[in-house]
């Protein structure tokens, strides 16, 4: 009996203890981006990677690593990759370009951008392809939207509000109905908060409210063949502590229209088609979402308006063999840049507030590109393959201004004044050329791939750096003075020397960018 009453004392003893062990925790969650190959990053943007959802492109970019933003508020920062921002990131949205007018970059491409209403983004870094269009040297930013796939006629409705402190209040809500035959989609989303308080009690500009609706019809006659119809506007306003002016407008309209086809033949798998069109309509003032204080350069209540249109297009085909992939195509852009002012004045001449609706748009620059590509996969075996792509862009960028308005350093104290432009009317063209190839192999040993790039890019000035409108910023040079040429180069490795010694996996830096801010456009 004792023996016994041991015996289950010590089987009651030990499921205690394999029931102690089998307790489970509370689980972790923890959120990141697996990258789909070495120079590729790929993630679902509606997926939360911080506790409260992005207001732009650029606050959800600087969560991955690599990018930072350069802050302007709230909302509207600059995306930078690796140390370079601007038009060395090539930042597509459904496969347009939705350039900004600001010349002070206040809307940057990625304001117009809300990440919620896009199902896939995919980072390519460094020159590491071809098919994205000219100049991004830094990387390929793709947000996108996938096909509408329904079997039978159904519908979706997804939709969230956030509320959180300092007056932050989101909505969106994404609805989508079809059949087989077709879809139709509609994206609407609204954000917006109120300054907030330093650690001192003092309010910090910082308030902005933007709105987007996008909508998109598809039509799916077979599982092959899809043609789509986009089209979306937005507007919105934000405060800023860091400038002398707010943006009291980002106003978006974007029309966009593609065909894709696939399984066209054993040899000429697939086609793809596109057009769109991108405007932005900016205003600038100092007295809308601000308390007007009169000063020496803006002594009434005073506006800058901007426009950019955007009309672009590429053609892509595919080619499919055993172990061989190319993609082959041409693409064009056409950017025209506008601003409202008197025509008596200056090109980048502030207007008063009073009559400016009454103005005139007057164009100060129009830019072209035309390019040729093409991008080879060649799958050496299982586990290895070789990438490689060239481009050929013929560039054009046409000065249109006549004069312009800016510091004279010659006079003390220093005052503005008109300044004749020395290359109005003038066209300059440039013919570049970009290209990379890179070696992956996949591991046998390791649930890892190791890989060795090589990129060049070559990138055409922006018109930010073309129309620069202050003369001897840092150069010294007068307004009849004409900068060099501009042509930066970015190399991309697996492995970078320093002094003498490989570092693997070190980040990619540019060989060489010498910069030269002048008034007048850059002749060839």
């Amino acid at each position: 009996m004792l023996a016994s009453g041991a015996l289950a004392a010590e089987a009651e003893h030990a499921g205690h203890a394999e029931h102690a062990e089998a307790v489970e925790l509370a689980p972790m969650v923890i959120t990141g981006v697996g990258q789909q190959s070495p120079l590729t990053v790929v993630t679902d943007p509606k997926i939360p990677r911080q506790p409260m959802p992005a207001s732009d492109g650029a606050d959800y970019l600087k969560t991955i690593p690599g990018f930072s933003a350069v802050r302007n508020g709230g909302v509207n920062g600059d995306p930078v990759f690796r140390g370079m921002f601007g038009s060395r990131l090539k930042l597509l949205s459904n496969g347009g370009e939705m350039l900004g007018a600001c010349p002070n970059r206040m809307d940057s491409p990625s304001s117009y951008i809300s990440p919620d209403t896009f199902d896939k983004l995919t980072v390519i870094k460094g020159p590491q392809s071809v098919l994205w269009g000219p100049g991004a040297s830094a990387a390929t930013v793709l947000f996108e939207r996938e096909p509408e796939q329904f079997s039978e006629p159904d519908y979706r409705l997804n939709g969230s509000l956030l509320t959180a402190s300092n007056g932050r209040f989101d909505r969106n809500l994404d609805a989508a109905a079809g059949n087989s035959q077709g879809y139709a989609r509609l994206m609407a989303n609204s954000s917006q908060a109120d300054d907030y308080a330093d650690g001192n009690g003092d309010t910090v500009p910082s308030r902005y409210d933007k709105w987007n609706t996008d909508i998109a019809l598809g039509w799916t006659p077979d599982a092959d063949t899809l043609v789509e119809l986009t089209a979306g506007r937005g507007d919105g306003y934000a405060r800023y502590a860091g400038r002398g002016m707010d943006g009291s407008q980002f106003q978006r309209e974007s029309l966009g229209l593609r065909f894709e086809k696939t399984n066209l033949g054993e040899t000429f798998y697939g086609l793809e088609a596109q057009v769109y069109y991108n405007y932005a309509d900016h205003i600038m003032d100092n007295y809308s979402l601000r308390d007007f204080v009169p000063s020496m350069m803006m002594p009434n209540p005073t506006l800058s308006r901007v426009d950019r249109r955007t009309l672009g297009g590429r053609l892509v085909g595919t080619w499919q063999w055993t172990d061989v992939e190319l993609k082959a195509g041409v693409d064009a852009q056409r950017s025209e840049h506008r601003k409202v002012m008197n025509p008596a004045g200056a090109a980048n001449q502030m207007v008063t507030a009073a009559g400016s609706d009454a103005l005139p748009w007057v164009p100060d620059a129009m830019l072209h590109s035309y390019g040729v590509f093409g991008e080879l996969t060649w799958q050496l075996s299982e586990r290895e393959k070789l990438i490689s792509g060239l481009r050929l862009d013929l560039h054009e960028a046409t000065d249109e201004r006549e004069f312009f308005r800016s510091h004279d350093a010659s006079s003390m104290p220093i005052v503005s004044r008109n300044w004749d432009n020395p290359t109005a009317g003038e066209t300059r063209r440039d013919t570049l050329y970009s290209g990379f190839l890179r070696y992956e192999e996949e591991l046998v040993s390791l649930p890892a791939t190791w890989y060795a790039g090589l990129g060049h890019a070559e990138r055409f000035p922006d018109y930010w750096e073309l129309l620069f409108p202050i003369p001897a910023r840092w150069a010294r040079c007068n307004p009849s003075t004409r900068c060099g040429r501009r042509r930066p180069r970015s190399w991309t490795s697996a492995c970078n020397t320093q002094r003498g010694r490989w570092r693997p996996g070190f980040p990619p830096m540019p060989a060489w960018s010498r910069i030269t801010f002048c008034s007048a456009m850059c002749p060839a």
